[in-house]
């Protein structure tokens, strides 16, 4: 019988001896993404596309999605080139919050990628993502397939390296991302994520997909041992791990190292299928918070010494579409 990671959590934790510690910078309070269809897929390699932007700039892009009229911010890199295929990092902001501060939540506009800032809807308690109940009736993931879509057309996209993260509400859209869209996306990343059941129900992947979490031990909004939340019944952290884990096939083994004090680091890589793996940064006493963003922007303790946008990105660029199908 295979031991879980959840029930090696503890044991893991004491023989490490680590004190508490925190997280930094987070944003809105976590949901759920509900069921949907997937987007049409797009084979991997690149999409140059017939529009241009200049070096370093950013805008705002309006589009139709269900008969809604629906919007992202894009910035691309100071050394962005018309002809040169580019990775795309597709962010998503949490309830209440908005496509500019997940901008600045993240930084991801500082990486060498086309950073794209999908806006959610208002819902019944803020702007939000689809899967909580407190949602919009959206069909979300399809929007997104839509954006990317809109971004490849427009820009010239290295479409073997587009990858998604996401912050609470747009952590747990995320996930679903990896459920319903990993024919497109190569990789995916949550913090201090909502793991609604929404956002799992039904989660088929025929490939491999590579997941990285973050998550504070007291984490306010979301916990980490889950509960009851604005979007309903939520699951833990561990049993959020030990999912993936299980449809990626890897050993329920990890490797754990302590890359700053307070934070554990669980690592599963062995014997996972085509190339995947799960990873998971357990902040010990870290609140609601994004580690390393601006100060101020997160609830509960914050971890300024750890930089989740840096790790993430370093995590993306390891996986390649085309190696995981």
């Amino acid at each position: 019988m295979r031991k879980s990671w959840s029930s090696m959590v503890a044991v893991t934790v004491l023989a490490l001896g680590l004190t508490a510690c925190g997280s930094s910078g987070g944003s809105g309070e976590g949901a759920e993404g509900s069921s949907s269809s997937a987007a049409s897929g797009s084979s991997s390699g690149s999409a140059c596309g017939s529009g241009n932007m200049a070096p370093g700039s950013s805008k705002t892009v309006h589009l139709t999605s269900g008969g809604r009229d629906r919007s992202y911010v894009v910035t691309v890199p100071k050394d962005y080139s018309a002809d040169t295929p580019t990775p795309v990092v597709m962010a998503f902001h949490g309830r209440g919050r908005d496509s500019e501060q997940m901008k600045t939540l993240t930084g991801f506009s500082d990486k060498p990628a086309i950073a794209v800032y999908p806006q959610g809807l208002t819902g019944s308690k803020g702007t939000s993502w689809q899967g909580a109940s407190y949602a919009s009736d959206a069909d979300d993931v399809k929007f997104t397939g839509e954006v990317l879509d809109k971004v490849e057309s427009d820009l010239c996209v290295d479409t073997d390296r587009v990858y998604a993260a996401g912050m609470s509400n747009g952590g747990g859209f995320a996930s679903l991302l990896a459920c319903r869209m990993s024919d497109r996306i190569a990789a995916f990343a949550s913090v201090s994520g909502a793991y609604y059941g929404g956002t799992r129900a039904g989660c088929n992947t025929a490939g491999a997909v590579p997941i990285m979490e973050f998550h504070g031990t007291d984490d306010p909004t979301m916990k980490y041992d889950g509960g009851d939340g604005k979007g309903g019944e939520y699951i833990s952290v561990p049993e959020y791990i030990d999912e993936w884990v299980a449809r990626n096939q890897c050993s329920h083994e990890p490797e754990v190292d302590q890359p700053v004090d307070g934070v554990e680091h669980y690592s599963f890589k062995n014997d996972c299928k085509n190339g995947s793996e799960v990873q998971q940064y357990r902040i010990d006493g870290g609140g609601h918070t994004w580690p390393g963003a601006p100060e101020g922007m997160g609830t509960g303790r914050d971890t300024p010494n750890l930089h989740a946008t840096d790790l993430i990105w370093e995590f993306f660029q390891n996986h390649r579409l085309s190696q995981h199908h």
